[in-house]
């Protein structure tokens, strides 16, 4: 069973489906999507009982294991507008394969962001370093005039400094990204009123990142606690 789930105001549209992304997609029209945020699985959640200031280990869930890194990213040309921009957040070792496939989709590469955590999960310290840091692949459809919004008067460095999402904003999602993050990210790589597609859409951040910028929204999820958590957060935007 799938549920569909429309706003529709004076300023933006937001359609949220339920669902698997690779047949979700299928139902966005060719080249309407200007901007792709979106934060896959990673394959990176293992069992373990280490715990510390509060924070289970990175058994996420059973969502993160054996997920298919390649196939989803197949869908994305099709639906990507002239100029569109994909910010994709992953572990390091899964980046190189994405870069790679999406090169031969018509994408090209930009940037490399790095989002460093003032709180990361605490790890054995007498046997590995913290893991401060996550990391995002940049890229834009080729020969396009991707957008870029300079927001400050210097030069943008590709280091996001933020801190673990706690208090209020947090949700049961266990890997949820940071609101100011995920608004910066759409401020600066999309316009009012263009599309923003998170096909993993999760506590729906990307969603409530593009409501409040005045952007139309669409956002996949096969979880129904998740979509029903991003549906909440998108309302009460």
């Amino acid at each position: 069973r799938w549920l569909r789930f429309t706003l529709r105001e004076s300023e933006n549209n937001m359609n949220l489906m339920l669902g698997d992304c690779l047949e979700r997609m299928k139902e966005i029209p060719d080249g309407s999507v200007d901007m792709i945020l979106t934060d896959p699985p990673y394959n990176i959640a293992q069992k373990n009982n280490f715990k510390s200031m509060g924070r289970a280990g990175i058994d996420f869930g059973e969502w993160d294991k054996g997920f298919d890194q390649k196939t989803w990213l197949l869908s994305l040309s099709r639906i990507a507008s002239k100029d569109c921009t994909l910010i994709i957040f992953n572990t390091f070792q899964n980046l190189t394969d994405t870069q790679r496939i999406l090169d031969n989709e018509g994408f090209v590469y930009k940037d490399f962001l790095v989002m460093e955590k003032s709180n990361p999960m605490p790890r054995n310290r007498d046997r590995r370093y913290i893991n401060a840091c996550e990391y995002a692949l940049v890229m834009v459809k080729k020969k396009s005039k991707w957008v870029f919004n300079r927001i400050s008067e210097k030069y943008d460095s590709n280091v996001m400094k933020t801190s673990v999402v706690s208090g209020k904003e947090k949700t049961k999602h266990t890997t949820q990204k940071p609101i100011n993050i995920i608004t910066n990210l759409v401020a600066r790589h999309s316009n009012e009123g263009g599309t923003i597609l998170d096909p993993f859409m999760g506590s729906g951040t990307t969603g409530v990142a593009a409501k409040n910028l005045n952007r139309n929204f669409i956002g996949i999820e096969m979880d129904e606690g998740y979509f029903k958590i991003a549906q909440d957060r998108i309302k009460n935007a």
